[in-house]
């Protein structure tokens, strides 16, 4: 499907991926098998109260954009703590290990990585 051509895609219009069921989902809107794309873009959403470890699956480059709501992420290795809210990046390398705190309104991410992930990849 690498016809080189401008595409659009809608969140309503692809599966939607249960990262943790009933806590977070991602609607993978652009992909290398949908679209040809090298790198995905998705919208991901996250329940409010979420509390988990997030680790580099040592294949992905990751940037997070904080869309609505917000967290508290605090890096292991060193206990870098930052508030994540509306308008914040985050660079995600390979390989990285973090605490993630969803707050009281919950979180809504754009995602993008490279290379590609599909849907259903978690």
């Amino acid at each position: 499907m690498s016809e080189e051509k401008i595409q659009w895609s809608r969140q309503e219009d692809v599966a939607l991926t249960w990262v943790h069921k009933d806590q977070e989902f991602s609607h993978r809107l652009i992909t290398k098998k949908l679209h040809g794309s090298p790198m995905s873009f998705h919208i991901t959403t996250y329940m409010p109260h979420f509390d988990t470890m997030v680790e580099g699956d040592g294949v992905h480059e990751v940037i997070l954009y904080c869309l609505h709501g917000w967290s508290e992420q605090i890096v292991e290795a060193t206990g870098e703590r930052h508030h994540f809210k509306p308008g914040d990046a985050m660079y995600l390398p390979k390989n990285y290990r973090y605490r993630h705190i969803i707050g009281e309104a919950g979180l809504v991410i754009a995602v993008c990585a490279t290379p590609s992930k599909e849907a259903g990849d978690m």
